[in-house]
């Protein structure tokens, strides 16, 4: 009979290889093909437009006789259509690649790369961190066309719950940026992260400013960090890296990175690569005389090449590690940290009637105004090198010392 089933599921297994390929018959175009070397696979045998064709339904045992039977009814009813199943296959196959590529997972690791040139290497670990942890995990495997708000807040809300909420909301807004690369790529219509950013329940946390170090506590902090020998309790490289924060107002990371190749003695400057700064270009500045003095003293200790860390340490990156100085300042009795520098800086700075423009670029902040912004092309070179100089004198109280002569501005040359 046409219709007569002729398999079973032990005939399947029992099938032996031999010389040549052979086939088993099911009935109704359904056969089970077996290869010399013992694979096993359905094919489903059919006619369209006075041909005879054929159309592979997977391997057995992982297709089992059952789905292999009901894959070939699929087939008939296609052909009833007046469709091809080969070519329906071959449509099936190219929408699952089309679709792997429009995942939430692929269209991040895209951002990701395409993105990967601009980003300092904190902002990058930052971001694939924030992926990695909370966005993934559920979001991952899913056509990124199909996430809408309200999974993407049952994703989120845990996270928020835990206490994590800075990371909850950043992690949104990671979100958002994947969203919005997915739109300008033509792969989705809508940014359900960003419509999210308006949602009540994830709440800003009440910002709580670094703690900065006082005026009254520079005098302390320079009696501390020049003390030698056993009475030292910190490392040359720690001591040398607080001192280039408390003279230069560079951030930890800028700092923490550094290799000799950046210094130049002669000119006393320093050229901080773009990748670690926050703005993400490079960034030069003038080095104050008891800067270069620390760093010649410093550099017996790290100097092993041009390209060698300043501030060497035994760590995965090579250089002291991330929370490194403002655990050193608490172990001295500073209960603040590093970046507290930056606003000791500017408050002084400002106090003493220096140039709120020159003073802003040498912390390197962005000018808000975007007008502004376009027409203010300075670098306020000589003003920044005479500025920090005077500012390094103050905290060690020795303007005008025989020490210290006058300042000579050697204006590099980029």
């Amino acid at each position: 009979m046409a219709g007569e089933k002729l398999l079973t599921e032990y005939s399947c297994k029992a099938a032996k290889a031999k010389d040549t390929i052979y086939y088993i018959n099911d009935g109704a175009g359904l056969r089970l093909r077996i290869r010399p070397n013992g694979s096993k696979n359905w094919i489903f045998r059919y006619r369209l437009n006075a041909k005879e064709r054929n159309v592979g339904l997977g391997s057995y045992p992982n297709v089992t006789l059952s789905i292999a039977r009901s894959k070939a009814v699929q087939c008939r009813e296609t052909i009833e259509e007046g469709r091809n199943p080969s070519i329906e296959k071959k449509i099936r196959r190219a929408k699952l690649i089309e679709q792997e590529g429009q995942t939430f997972g692929s269209i991040a690791r895209e951002w990701i790369t395409h993105n990967r040139p601009d980003w300092s290497d904190k902002h990058l670990k930052r971001n694939e961190g924030l992926l990695k942890l909370y966005l993934l995990p559920d979001l991952g495997r899913l056509p990124i066309q199909e996430i809408e708000e309200s999974y993407l807040f049952t994703i989120l809300k845990p996270v928020y719950d835990l206490g994590k909420k800075e990371s909850a909301r950043r992690s949104r807004s990671v979100a958002a940026a994947i969203f919005s690369f997915a739109k300008d790529t033509q792969r989705c219509e809508s940014n359900p992260a960003r419509d999210l950013a308006d949602n009540s329940y994830f709440k800003k946390p009440i910002v709580k400013h670094l703690a900065a170090l006082s005026q009254e506590e520079i005098p302390a902090l320079i009696t501390e960090l020049s003390k030698t020998g056993d009475s030292q309790r910190l490392k040359p490289q720690t001591v040398c890296a607080l001192f280039m924060a408390l003279y230069t107002g560079l951030r930890d990371h800028s700092i923490r990175g550094g290799r000799w190749s950046e210094i130049d003695f002669i000119k006393c400057t320093w050229l901080i690569p773009g990748k670690r700064m926050k703005s993400g270009k490079e960034h030069l500045i003038h080095l104050p005389n008891q800067a270069i003095r620390e760093l010649n003293q410093l550099k017996p200790n790290t100097f092993r090449g041009e390209d060698s860390f300043i501030f060497s340490a035994n760590t995965k990156a090579g250089y002291i590690a991330e929370n490194t100085l403002r655990l050193a300042l608490h172990r001295l009795g500073f209960k603040v940290t590093v970046h507290g520098f930056r606003s000791l800086m500017t408050d002084v700075l400002n106090e003493n009637g220096f140039n709120r423009d020159a003073i802003e670029r040498q912390l390197d902040h962005q000018e808000h105004n975007h007008v502004r912004r376009a027409y203010l092309r300075s670098d306020f070179w000589v003003e920044r090198a005479e500025m920090i100089q005077w500012y390094a004198n103050w905290c060690r109280n020795e303007s005008g010392s025989a020490e210290y002569p006058q300042l000579r501005i050697v204006k590099p040359n980029r």
